[in-house]
């Protein structure tokens, strides 16, 4: 059986808690929805996402807490037991542990980023695990980073094993606003491309030239609110045009040391395209 078709019913029951998070969810219910036994899905759920499912439960509803207390009014106490914790302290201890700074310190925080610099890069490829995803579910994106952690060691060549890629191919009527379905390869550089890649690795190139780069600072649950910044204010306001792959816009996310999930300093940057100076836009 492809490894594709033997999950399927794992992203089944993944894609349904993210629905459900405020609500209970029971591992004979998710098990139902996947086809499989519990104890059988209990063994697939950790072998595709590297998580037990109540840890993954847990660290999805810490995110949908995250962008609760970004998005809307509602106390910290309220979203704690709105995802089941039955007190503040035990909220604020979990969230913390994931977030690196209390529910509050989060929510004064102004911004996500820091204000762009404009750089010249050379072409490199990139080779890594695709999946197709859109703004309401970026979780797919953390499974193809997981896929890739399997396939890791078989990828030849690999220029620096330190930095991965997250490359952003956008459908081309999205007009890089991230609000429809785009493709998405969680990667890292190879010096060939020709190479004999492992049968579930793709391979990309990106082209050199002029980039925006923005600093995400903090957890990538909140990369939304970046991107959204960056292609609702600065973009329209900056003069500048968006260069493209192929006949799709594109942007990627460049991850080096700096990157330290579950820490409020830890940083990504963000590589958004521009047209040269002297040339025109391909729209």
């Amino acid at each position: 059986m492809e490894e594709e078709e033997r999950y399927a019913g794992i992203w089944r029951a993944a894609a349904y808690v993210e629905l459900h998070l405020q609500e209970e969810l029971r591992l004979e219910e998710l098990a139902k929805l996947a086809g499989y036994s519990p104890f059988h899905f209990h063994r697939l759920f950790y072998a595709c996402t590297g998580e037990t499912l109540s840890h993954y439960i847990r660290e999805r509803r810490l995110a949908y807490a995250a962008r609760k207390l970004r998005g809307s009014a509602q106390s910290g106490t309220e979203i704690g037991f709105d995802i089941g914790y039955g007190s503040h302290e035990s909220f604020i201890r979990s969230f913390m542990k994931r977030f690196g700074e209390p529910p509050q310190s989060l929510r004064r925080r102004a911004c996500t980023m820091r204000e762009p610099v404009l750089v010249n890069r050379e072409t490199i490829h990139v080779a890594g695990v695709l999946c197709m995803t859109d703004t309401t579910k970026d979780r797919n994106i953390a499974q193809a980073w997981k896929s890739l952690s399997r396939i890791w060691a078989s990828i030849p060549g690999k220029v620096n094993e330190r930095i991965s890629f997250g490359l952003e191919i956008y459908n081309p009527q999205a007009s890089g606003d991230r609000e429809r379905q785009f493709d998405y390869l969680a990667g890292t550089e190879v010096a060939d491309p020709a190479s004999a890649m492992p049968r579930a690795a793709q391979v990309y190139t990106i082209p050199g030239g002029r980039y925006a780069v923005f600093t995400h600072v903090g957890s990538t649950e909140l990369l939304g609110e970046t991107f959204r910044y960056i292609y609702g204010e600065w973009l329209p306001s900056s003069g500048e045009r968006l260069r493209s792959l192929g006949d799709s816009g594109f942007d990627f996310e460049y991850y080096d040391a700096r990157f330290q999930e579950g820490r409020a300093d830890s940083e990504l940057d963000i590589y958004v395209p521009l047209c040269p100076i002297d040339m025109p836009s391909s729209e």
